[in-house]
Order: C-alpha cells, then sequence, then structure tokens
C-alpha cells in the first residue's frame, strides 16, 4: 500500500508540476537569422545612378524583452551607365512592440559603406540610419517582415560617396533559434 501511496503522490506532482504555464520569454533569449531582398534608391546626387536592387544577411540577438542588436551585410546594385556597386556592413538597435503575431519595431544604426563604380575606384562612407518596419511571426520559427532604412551620410569619405542620403526597403525572411 505505502508503495502505491507514494507512486501517486509522485505522479500527482508530477502532473503538478506538467501543468505549470513555462515562464514567459521574449526576445531575450532569441536569435534570428534573417535574409532580404529589396530596392534601393540613391538620393541628391545626380551623378549617380538612382535605382538600385538590395539583398542582405542579418543576425537579431535578443538582450531585453523588448530590445534586440541587429548586425546585418547588404550589396546593391545600381545599373545604369556607370554601375553603381555598393557593401553595406553594420549595426543597429531596435526597439520591439511585440503585438502578438504582429511586431512593428524601429531603431538607429550605424553602417560602413563601400563604394566602387567604374573609373572612380573604390571609396569608404561612413553612415547613420533609422529603421522602421514590421515583423508577422508566421510561426514561433519563421519571420517575414518588411523595413524601411534611411542612412544619412555625413561625412561622405568618398570622392563619389553617395551623399547626402540614401534609401533601402526590403522583404526578410527570417529564420527564430532559442539561445538557451
Amino acid at each position: 500500500m505505502r508503495a502505491s501511496t507514494a507512486a501517486r503522490g509522485a505522479l500527482l506532482a508530477l502532473l503538478c508540476w506538467a501543468a505549470l504555464p513555462a515562464p514567459a520569454r521574449a526576445y531575450e533569449d532569441q536569435v534570428v537569422l534573417g535574409l532580404d531582398i529589396g530596392y534601393a534608391r540613391a538620393l541628391a546626387n545626380d551623378d549617380l545612378p538612382a535605382n538600385g536592387l538590395l539583398s542582405g544577411l542579418s543576425v537579431d540577438i535578443g538582450i531585453g524583452d523588448a530590445w534586440a542588436i541587429r548586425c546585418r551585410a547588404a550589396y546593391a546594385f545600381h545599373p545604369g551607365g556607370r554601375p553603381l556597386h555598393l557593401g553595406l556592413a553594420g549595426a543597429e538597435v531596435v526597439y520591439l512592440l511585440d503585438i502578438l503575431e504582429l511586431v512593428p519595431f524601429f531603431g538607429l544604426g550605424v553602417d560602413g559603406i563601400l563604394t566602387q563604380r567604374e573609373d572612380d575606384g573604390t571609396g569608404v562612407d561612413l553612415a547613420l540610419h533609422a529603421v522602421l518596419g514590421l515583423d508577422w511571426l508566421v510561426t514561433r520559427e519563421w519571420v517575414v517582415g518588411l523595413d524601411i532604412r534611411a542612412y544619412a551620410l555625413p561625412f561622405s569619405l568618398a570622392d563619389q560617396g553617395v551623399d547626402p542620403v540614401y534609401l533601402g526597403a526590403g522583404l526578410r525572411l527570417g529564420y527564430v533559434f532559442d539561445r538557451f
């Protein structure tokens, strides 16, 4: 009798423990790997081809329940008589407004921009940017998002830099990993 009473007690304790809700965790325990494609536009410099194709890779690391650091590398191609190639690498801090499946976000970042254009050589620019976007959490593992980045190039280190404003808009697909 005692063994069955102890077994029943252990089973009851196990069932009660299993019925407890899981601890709430948000972005601080997640890493998101993303791939994006979109449109790029060089503004305020008539010498540059304005319209371009943009593609990129990103890694988001949650640092709080609503904050993340996003590292991103991208390439943009602007076709034209003298095509423009850009490589962008940077980091941004984003604030995520988690509203169930839809997650609006905004943030600020800093980038290095490598420019290459026929007959102009290679140049380097420093950029500051703002980002505004919306993610849709399709499942716990998959994210589809839209974002717009406005880049300001305050120093224009390159002779043929993309100054003073550069825009990028993209569609992103991301896969969510739990860090722990």
